[in-house]
């Protein structure tokens, strides 16, 4: 194989496109996922070496990945306490949304109600369709707690949802983020 930066390079180009997908996902903006995703690779690359068992790479990537991205959710004390208004809040948009648009609004909205791991995980195990074990692998926690956080966190997505829509109109809305999740490359995010 011969050098250890041909073996990262060719072991990422088989993650690529997922992972910069997955970057994009967990911040919502396209110029911020690639911005995560370059600093990402860089921090994977130089960390290469320290790589034991390059079948543990994928897991290794996202977890730099999730790192990173938690760096960038937390927020100075002053901003958190000082925060405007909603966007979704103050727009105005039909009463039942079945567009990818509208859908991934919803979506959005809902992800604010998470704290940056939180939405790692929902992003994983409903976007990018990971099993409990490979999330278990890579949280270093058990399948059950795993499973009792992804179940607390789409709780808090329902409760934010619910804030702004009876009960019928969340059910009605579940259906097209469902659709958004399965236009993104995932199976169900229930």
């Amino acid at each position: 194989m011969g050098k250890p930066q041909d073996l990262f390079w060719q072991l990422l180009e088989k993650e690529h496109a997922k992972a910069r997908a997955y970057c994009f996902r967990l911040t919502g903006n396209a110029d911020e996922g690639d911005d995560l995703y370059q600093e990402s690779v860089l921090n994977a690359y130089g960390g290469f070496e320290g790589l034991r068992n390059e079948a543990s790479f994928r897991p290794w990537l996202y977890r730099i990945i999730g790192n990173n991205f938690r760096g960038r959710f937390r927020k100075p004390w002053w901003k958190r306490v000082i925060s405007g208004k909603d966007d979704l809040a103050e727009s105005e948009w039909s009463e039942n949304p079945v567009g990818q648009y509208d859908a991934k609004k919803c979506l959005d909205f809902a992800f604010r109600a998470l704290s940056a791991e939180d939405r790692i995980l929902v992003t994983l195990a409903d976007l990018e369709g990971w099993k409990m074990r490979e999330l278990a692998e890579l949280f270093s926690r058990t399948e059950g707690f795993v499973k009792m956080r992804l179940k607390r966190a789409r709780e808090k997505m329902r409760k934010r949802l619910s804030s702004l829509y009876s009960k019928k109109e969340v059910e009605q809305n579940k259906g097209a983020v469902n659709n958004y999740a399965m236009l993104q490359g995932s199976s169900e995010t229930e």
